[in-house]
């Protein structure tokens, strides 16, 4: 109704055939097919990735060949696109992708969910008073955020154990400097 269009301006209806949880990409193409059976309308399976990629072309052109880094709740990858529809995963996750360890770490320290405009919000009022081991992988250009999370919760443990008041803020910090340096040190050596 906002774009003033019906259902005969519609030539395609698509929807993410992958990569995702498999009860959200069931749904997703249950409706899918429904919409196009219904209007006699054609089907496409699109990949979850290339749509966050290709996103970008709402704010602005993409120029090939190019390096995509693709952070969202479930997926952290570095792509090479030689051009438009050649895509190389370069680097990718091999445990828990960053926007999940921002949601755990958050609850850890009982913020809301999503917890990474929580954790962004707090990391600005913190200060490097604790520190995180940087996370390592076998391929350089992989990531790996579990043991991230874990060492937040350890640290946590140890402070409680030995009675420090644990600062948040500081821990969100601490956090947020080695998520985010794993993932632009990577690019950066990447492109």
């Amino acid at each position: 109704e906002q774009a003033n269009v019906s259902m005969d301006d519609i030539e395609a209806i698509a929807f993410t055939q992958g990569p995702g949880l498999v009860g959200s990409l069931h749904v997703g193409v249950q409706a899918a097919k429904t919409i196009a059976w219904l209007y006699d309308k054609t089907l496409v399976p699109l990949h979850h990735i290339m749509g966050h990629i290709f996103a970008n072309t709402f704010v602005d052109k993409l120029e090939f060949p190019l390096m995509a880094l693709v952070v969202s709740g479930g997926h952290t990858e570095i792509v090479y696109m030689k051009d438009e529809y050649s895509f190389e995963i370069i680097g990718e996750t091999q445990d828990d992708a960053i926007g999940e360890a921002y949601d755990k770490v958050a609850r850890v320290l009982g913020l809301p969910y999503p917890g990474g405009p929580e954790i962004d919000k707090l990391a600005k009022e913190g200060k490097a008073f604790y520190k995180l081991p940087m996370p390592k992988t076998e391929n350089e250009f992989d990531f790996s955020f579990s043991g991230l999370k874990s060492a937040v919760l350890q640290l946590i443990q140890r402070e409680r154990k030995q009675d420090h008041e644990i600062n948040k803020a500081d821990v969100a910090y601490a956090f947020q400097e080695v998520a985010l340096h794993s993932l632009l040190s990577k690019l950066v050596k990447a492109v």
